[in-house]
């Protein structure tokens, strides 16, 4: 499984290859050519920054809805913590996510 997703987000002229990462705190990480963003996979709220792809842009990222299906198409790409993970009739169900060292 690619832990990339193609899209267009906020207005941006062409699609653009995201690397989706997941956090130990539930949320997504997706870092594409220019941009990057952080969003809570449940409701699709986070940040966004067009202005620059590294993480030090996240401080001046701005509030952004991430679309449902970009989020649904995140979480399918996202790496596992050791569990599996699915869509179910346009609900997510992950299971087993919880990693102990």
């Amino acid at each position: 499984m690619s832990n990339v997703v193609v899209a267009k987000l906020a207005g941006m002229r062409k699609a653009r290859e995201w690397t989706v990462m997941p956090t130990s705190d539930d949320r997504i990480i997706v870092q594409a050519d220019g941009a990057i963003g952080i969003f809570d996979w449940r409701s699709g709220k986070g940040r966004l920054s067009t202005k620059g792809g590294y993480f030090p842009h996240l401080a001046i990222a701005k509030a952004y809805i991430f679309p449902r299906d970009f989020v649904c198409a995140c979480v399918q790409a996202c790496p596992s913590l050791g569990g599996a993970h699915a869509l179910c009739d346009g609900a997510i169900i992950v299971e087993n996510t919880v990693r102990i060292d």
